[in-house]
C-alpha cells in the first residue's frame, strides 16, 4: 500500500501544475512555491516509506508538516506591495517550527506545546479555505496532517491512509474549482474566482472594501460572500472590483 500511496502522490502533481499555470502571474505565485516545496518534502517522506519499509521517516514527515503550514500562512501576505517581504515572516515561522529538530540535534523532539503550535499553524491555513470551493481539498489535507501529528502520541492509523488522503486533496480542490454552477454575471465570475483562490481572510477584506465603494457611489447593491446582490453586469461595478483586486494579480482572473 505504501507504493500505491507514493504513486498517488506523484499523480497529484498534475493538479498542482495546473494551479501553478493558472496563478503564476498573480501574487499566489510565491505561496505556490511553498506548496511545491512542501509537496517535495512529502514525496521524500512517502517515497522513503515505500522503498525502505520500516525506516524512520519522522524527520522528513515533520519537515513536510512544517512546510505545509508555512504554505498556507504565505497566502495571508499575498498582496502587492509586500508579497516578497512576507516571505521573511514565513521563513521566521519555519525557523520556529524547526526548533524541535535543533533541540534534538537532528532528531524530532516534539513537546506537546510545540505540536499544538504546529497544529494551529496548519489549522489557520486550512480554515482560510473552508468557505470556498477548495473546502473539500482543505479538509483532506487537514485529515492527513492530523493523522501524521497524532502518530507520536499513539495514533495507530496506517501511514498509507494519511498519504492517500493527502494525494486526493489537490484533485478534490481542482474539481471544486472546475465544476460549474448556474450561469453567473461577469462580476460574480471574477469575484468567485478571486474568493476561492485567496480564501476567507483576503476575500472578506476585499468584500468590505467593495461594499464601502458601492455605498459611497450610491449603488443599490451589496457584495455577499456568494456574489453581488442584486446580480448585475454593470461595467462600472466590474471595473471597480477589478481595480480593488489589481494588487493581487491580473486585472481579470478566469473562472
Amino acid at each position: 500500500m505504501n507504493g500505491l500511496a507514493a504513486g498517488s502522490m506523484v499523480l497529484a502533481l498534475v493538479p498542482l501544475a495546473l494551479a501553478w499555470r493558472a496563478n503564476r502571474t498573480t501574487t499566489l505565485r510565491q505561496p505556490l512555491l511553498w506548496v511545491l516545496l512542501a509537496w517535495f518534502a512529502w514525496l521524500v517522506a512517502v517515497g522513503g516509506r515505500a522503498l525502505w519499509a520500516g525506516a524512520d521517516q519522522t524527520l522528513t514527515t515533520y519537515l513536510a508538516l512544517c512546510l505545509t503550514g508555512c504554505s498556507g500562512i504565505a497566502v495571508l501576505g499575498a498582496r502587492r506591495p509586500g508579497v516578497s517581504a512576507w516571505n521573511f515572516v514565513v521563513v521566521g515561522l519555519l525557523a520556529v517550527l524547526m526548533l524541535p529538530i535543533l533541540q534534538g540535534l537532528g532528531e524530532v523532539r516534539l513537546e506537546p506545546a510545540q505540536a499544538g503550535f504546529l497544529a494551529a499553524t496548519i489549522a489557520i491555513s486550512l480554515l482560510n479555505y473552508l468557505p470556498t470551493r477548495l473546502a473539500l481539498g482543505a479538509v483532506f489535507v487537514g485529515l492527513a496532517c492530523g493523522t501524521e501529528l497524532a502518530r507520536p502520541w499513539g495514533g495507530n492509523a496506517p501511514a498509507w491512509l494519511g498519504t492517500l488522503m493527502l494525494a486526493l486533496a489537490p484533485w478534490l480542490a481542482w474539481l471544486g474549482l472546475t465544476i460549474r454552477r448556474m450561469p453567473r454575471s461577469s462580476f460574480d465570475c471574477l469575484w468567485l474566482s478571486y474568493r476561492d483562490r485567496f480564501g476567507f481572510v483576503w476575500g472578506q477584506r476585499m468584500r468590505e472594501q467593495f461594499n464601502r465603494a458601492a455605498h459611497h457611489a450610491g449603488w443599490p447593491v451589496e457584495l455577499h460572500w456568494s456574489g453581488l446582490r442584486p446580480s448585475t453586469d454593470s461595467a462600472e461595478m466590474l471595473a471597480t472590483l477589478r481595480a480593488i483586486l489589481k494588487r493581487f494579480g491580473p486585472e481579470e482572473v478566469a473562472d
